[in-house]
């Protein structure tokens, strides 16, 4: 964040404040004399009483998924330009601390002024709470987050706003509370859970802690992987080429090209479509009927999304294959499935659906293709 300073800032005595006060598992964050903001700023404030508070440090406090356990919260600002003026809003929470006890829940975040008892909008112009999933110790949106970002860390998150609606000046208070997780809806706002219909139409299989997928929409914020419908090759124009066209209830086999280059793919989680797209740009690649790669980039799932999809690295594959929801991919325990990773020139990783044991095959030969992708 920017840092701005003020020239010759007035000295005040700092208002002392009061120790918070826990309200039905929420906790409450007063501020006796304004909001404390953004460690690098040098201003100060006047909030409703006219005393004055350095902003920039965090404040203890508890909730009821923590007990104990003390959090630290610290509210930050950021300064927003406008022709001829411009304004501090109420722009980040960082809460840290958080004990594995608070896995699971929903923390909800809210500001208020000094004279109402409603909750003032933050973010995306009319929403009053922030919402932060604990997804076992990963944090990430919550229902109704879209418009904010979460960095997530070992103990802490930091939910940021898009554009900060609330003028740092109204803002007196924040409340703090955890609640049962409510689920949000998987394809508007992508808090998904294992078995969800992705965005693109396919099933979750994958949801954890974010992750990169170099060349994804998602980028190094990917938290879900999901795999096509069974049925996904019967839509393609190409799939009556396939050595074994796929129906609406088993998937095409086909090759891989080209056979005999070496690219410089990898084995690791978060490069499956980055080692898809070096089979696809590479020469004597063939076309989409003979070359597994090209066909599955060319499907567009349910959401317009061709490019996005991939076959599975080799880590993907065996994250795909040990996901809890496997019976439910209409996948054929006991075929060989491509990965897009390279073993040698002329040979690919391939696994075994069901087992999930990992040998390899010439590129020459047919194997079962399926799609995922990451979101």
């Amino acid at each position: 964040m920017t840092a701005y300073y003020y020239d010759d800032p007035v000295e005040e005595p700092v208002v002392k404040r009061k120790k918070p006060t826990a309200i039905f598992g929420s906790a409450l964050l007063l501020f006796a004399g304004g909001l404390f903001l953004n460690t690098t700023l040098a201003a100060n404030i006047n909030i409703s009483t006219g005393g004055k508070v350095e902003f920039g440090q965090g404040i203890s406090m508890t909730t009821a998924c923590s007990g104990s356990s003390a959090l630290t919260v610290t509210p930050n600002t950021s300064f927003v330009n406008a022709s001829g003026s411009g304004a501090f809003y109420f722009n980040s929470v960082t809460v840290s601390g958080i004990p594995s006890s608070c896995n699971g829940v929903d923390f909800q975040i809210s500001a208020y002024d000094s004279t109402t008892s409603t909750a003032l909008p933050i973010f995306g112009e009319t929403k009053t709470v922030a919402s932060i999933w604990n997804n076992g110790g990963s944090y990430q949106g919550g229902k109704g987050w879209l418009g904010s970002n979460i960095t997530s860390g070992s103990g802490t998150f930091t939910v940021s706003f898009t554009s900060p609606v609330a003028l740092a000046s109204t803002v007196e208070r924040l409340t703090l509370q955890s609640v049962s997780h409510v689920a949000g809806n998987c394809i508007t706002e992508s808090v998904c859970l294992l078995g969800d219909i992705g965005p693109g139409g396919g099933m979750v299989f994958y949801a954890g802690a974010a992750f990169t997928m170099t060349g994804a929409t998602c980028n190094t914020n990917c938290h879900y992987l999901e795999w096509a419908p069974v049925s996904w090759a019967s839509t393609q124009s190409q799939n009556g080429s396939f050595s074994q066209p796929g129906t609406a209830t088993e998937d095409a086999r086909t090759t891989l090209m080209p056979g005999n280059a070496l690219l410089g793919t990898s084995t690791s989680f978060g490069s499956g479509l980055s080692n898809t797209r070096l089979f696809v740009n590479a020469a004597n690649s063939g076309n989409s009927a003979n070359n597994g790669a090209k066909a599955v980039q060319l499907y567009a799932g349910n959401d317009s999304s061709a490019g996005q999809w991939f076959l599975p690295s080799r880590d993907e594959a065996i994250a795909l294959n040990a996901s809890p929801v496997l019976n439910r991919g209409g996948f054929t325990i006991g075929n060989n499935h491509w990965t897009s990773t390279e073993d040698g020139s002329v040979f690919n990783f391939q696994i075994l659906m069901g087992t999930g044991t990992v040998s390899r095959e010439s590129r020459g030969n047919y194997k079962t293709i399926r799609p995922i992708r990451a979101f």
